[in-house]
């Protein structure tokens, strides 16, 4: 009579017990073995992925745009030629000259592209296309510091098929900006909403400003444009145009690396009328105790609100999280550089592994024998300190870095790394390319 509840044990060996014995032995000995030999590796992998979250593949493939000068600082966009392919501008700070490079086209976009001289530039820092006197023709604007400090212009040739000839461009400097301070970066801005397009410009230094070069009824006279200071600055790294505040004029947003009121900031435009002609109210968005660098706008949460993301020295990105649409409301979140990386110089936004998920493009400076370009992706949330590590340069070629643009340079559909290096083998890398391979 069996115990209410109770199961008898059979009094022979089953099959299924046999089995369950075995299977048991073996979960055993498999703990066993994990315990004794593979706690280790376990551990370190824990590590890995808590501190470095690194998923290192090999090196994405590197093409040359240009190689043949020295210190490639920067690269700027736009389809000067209208052929729906974006081309570049570049200053080679070393070289101490400004060139332009017009897309080949798919088929030859891995090979060097056609390029022109466009002016003598002793230490430039920046250039940047813009149609300055509205005839058709694409002009660059040289921004140039060390013992130059000055803003010049190169005019391009009207006749198209000139473009790339040397001798049919012609340089001249913004009077008003020769010796105001040592140039760092410009782009065009209709400021007044009178004559032609205006310049804002920022410099690096004591006693450095930033502000804009009114234009003249006659945008080609360089002697009549007129420099209003907005705001003083330490460094300036960065200045992208946007409506930070929706009342539907452009404001400039700033990183300003050095200085008492270095940080990630904006100044607002306040309309046209005499104010303008004065300092800019200047608001902060975040960084003011840190050594800010190239920063992009762009909304890396998804939540249609465009956020800034800003690279950080020595090892950081700073994400500030838009939370409204006033331009006054931020949050700051941290993400650290991976072990091994130089320090932090750029950051951009896009979607590498079209996951549908933003991701962080990074460049460093110091990165000799370091990984000086790479991507970062999220596991958990936008907000994580720790990002995956993904390589783009490897730690074998590659010391100084640039800013970066992200966009599809061969045709197939996914985003390409285009930056500039100025410092392998004493001269630079030069304009380059990295081939996304995840298509």
């Amino acid at each position: 009579m069996l115990a209410c509840g109770k199961i008898a044990k059979p009094a022979y060996p089953t099959f299924k017990s046999s089995r369950l014995k075995f299977l048991s032995l073996v979960i055993r000995i498999v703990v066993f073995i994990w315990v004794i030999f593979g706690y280790d590796f376990k551990h370190s992998s824990v590590i890995a992925s808590d501190q470095d979250k690194s998923d290192v593949k090999a090196p994405w493939p590197l093409h040359v745009i240009d190689n043949s000068s020295r210190g490639a600082d920067g690269v700027r966009l736009a389809d000067v030629n209208s052929d729906g392919l974006m081309d570049i501008a570049t200053g080679w700070e070393q070289g101490g000259i400004t060139r332009v490079y017009l897309h080949p086209g798919y088929d030859k976009v891995k090979q060097l592209w056609p390029a022109v001289t466009v002016g003598q530039t002793p230490s430039v820092e920046d250039a940047v296309f813009v149609d300055l006197d509205n005839d058709g023709a694409v002009d660059v604007v040289s921004s140039c510091q060390g013992n130059t400090k000055k803003l010049f212009i190169h005019w391009a040739p009207k006749d198209k098929n000139r473009y790339l000839d040397p001798d049919s461009w012609h340089s001249e400097v913004f009077g008003v900006t020769d010796g105001l301070t040592r140039w760092m970066f410009a782009v065009a801005m209709q400021v007044d909403g009178n004559n032609g397009l205006d310049i804002i410009a920022g410099g690096k230094n004591s006693g450095s400003q930033i502000g804009w070069l009114e234009a003249p009824t006659n945008p080609r006279a360089v002697s009549d444009y007129k420099w209003h200071t907005i705001s003083t600055v330490g460094w300036i790294m960065s200045i992208v145009l946007s409506d930070m505040d929706s009342d539907r004029d452009l404001d400039v947003v700033i990183t300003d690396r050095k200085g008492e009121v270095r940080g990630c900031r904006w100044l607002e435009n306040p309309g046209p009328g005499p104010a303008q002609y004065q300092q800019w109210t200047n608001r902060f968005i975040g960084g003011k105790d840190r050594e800010v660098m190239f920063m992009k706008i762009a909304d890396l949460d998804q939540d249609n609100l465009e956020d800034i993301v800003v690279a950080v020295r020595p090892n950081s990105i700073l994400y500030i999280r838009r939370l409204d649409t006033s331009g006054l409301s931020w949050q700051q979140y941290q993400i650290d550089l991976p072990d091994n990386t130089g320090t932090a110089k750029a950051v951009a936004v896009g979607d590498i592994d079209q996951d549908g998920w933003n991701d962080i493009v990074f460049t460093c400076e110091n990165a000799r024998g370091k990984y000086g370009a790479g991507w970062l992706s999220y596991e958990n949330d936008t907000t994580d300190t720790k990002w995956i590590h993904h390589d783009i340069s490897g730690d074998k070629r590659g010391i100084k870095y640039d800013r970066i643009e992200l966009l599809d340079l061969d045709g197939d559909s996914d985003l390409d790394v285009l930056t500039c290096e100025e410092s392998q083998d004493g001269v630079g890398l030069g304009v380059i390319w990295y081939e996304n391979p995840h298509l």
